[in-house]
């Protein structure tokens, strides 16, 4: 399962912790306003990766718009 498609694997790891690190980030109100911007960017950057890692096989049973 995990060999096949690591790109998702890897991505949602990714998505799941920026999550944290910026909504933690965004509890403590500190001086780290350009860090929790780039948090937010890296959040797009992993929930796109994840929502476009598909393998083969998906790809030929999902319907045509996803």
């Amino acid at each position: 399962m995990f060999g096949k498609n690591w790109l998702r694997l890897a991505s949602g790891a990714g998505l799941l912790i920026t999550c944290v690190c910026v909504v933690l980030q965004s509890m403590l109100r500190s001086d780290w306003a350009n860090q929790l911007y780039y948090g937010t960017c890296l959040i797009a950057v992993f929930g796109y990766l994840f929502l476009t890692s598909r393998t083969e096989e998906e790809k030929s049973e999902s319907p045509w718009w996803w």
